[in-house]
């Protein structure tokens, strides 16, 4: 039987809807034997996920999904495999939750702006104390009755160039890729589907030692991957996909396991992967 790898997933740690070990139970019973735990720029669930990955026989990689920007674009860069204990590591990540709590009041008062009254602190109380996001601020939308889904939120005011959306830092791709590969992890470009001009995608791996692209993934074309398959064999770079998945709150974020790396790309990464 083929392994099945996602590596892609998040947690209540940062905007997801599973707790950590819940993700790996349910990895354990849907037959993920493989999962990537990447919450945005946080690694609060790893110690978690890992206890319970052993106990349960599911292979946990340790992982992140850093944020940052390019040309005015989001970009997101995962890591594989990084110490996720490293002092240094969690010192600048402690900086980066900082600075997204500094970023929901940003959002609120663009949002007040619009004519939608929308307190930061509710925010923070969504996201109980984890790393914030704008999935956070789109679910107090909707439990304050400000818009009727997190579809809408983000169509209407969160998504990217749209009036309420607001970077989550100032770091780089280069920037954020440097901080996996330096504490031990394989950096990977997040979703290229999802970034409308192809030349900046091009140009972010010009940029930045980016080690792998994540081919697999929930694009709207069902050929998207192809695309991004032979840019990796072009450029050198490893394969790797997953779920993206965040729980059942989103109907755009896949199943846990509904995209996932193959098992030959998945040993070409697991090669370069910082022993446990």
């Amino acid at each position: 039987m083929d392994l099945i790898v996602d590596l892609h997933t998040h947690t209540t740690c940062s905007d997801g809807h599973t707790p950590p070990r819940e993700l790996i139970r349910l990895a354990n019973r849907t037959g993920v034997h493989v999962i990537a735990v990447t919450d945005h720029d946080s690694v609060e669930a790893l110690p978690e996920c890992l206890d319970e990955g052993r106990l349960l026989g599911v292979r946990v990689v340790p992982g992140i999904e850093m944020s940052s920007r390019f040309e005015g674009v989001d970009i997101h860069v995962l890591g594989f495999g990084l110490d996720h204990t490293a002092p240094a590591l969690l010192a600048r990540l402690s900086e980066l939750h900082e600075g997204r709590r500094i970023r929901v009041g940003k959002i609120c008062e663009k949002l007040a702006g619009l004519g939608l009254a929308l307190d930061p602190a509710d925010v923070l109380r969504e996201a109980g104390g984890k790393s914030v996001g704008r999935r956070h601020v789109a679910r107090a939308m909707v439990k304050k009755g400000l818009v009727g889904s997190l579809d809408e939120a983000f169509n209407k005011y969160l998504g990217q160039n749209s009036p309420a959306n607001v970077p989550a830092n100032e770091m780089t791709p280069a920037d954020a890729a440097r901080l996996i590969l330096d504490h031990g992890g394989i950096p990977s470009l997040a979703h290229p589907g999802f970034v409308d001009d192809e030349a900046v995608v091009q140009r972010v791996l010009d940029a930045s030692p980016i080690r792998a692209i994540e081919v697999f993934h929930r694009y709207r074309s069902a050929t998207r991957h192809l695309r991004y398959l032979d840019l990796a064999r072009r450029r050198h770079l490893r394969v790797t996909g997953g779920s993206d998945f965040h729980g059942d709150d989103h109907p755009k974020n896949g199943a846990l396991g509904s995209h996932t790396t193959p098992p030959a790309f998945w040993k070409e990464l697991e090669i370069g992967l910082r022993p446990l």
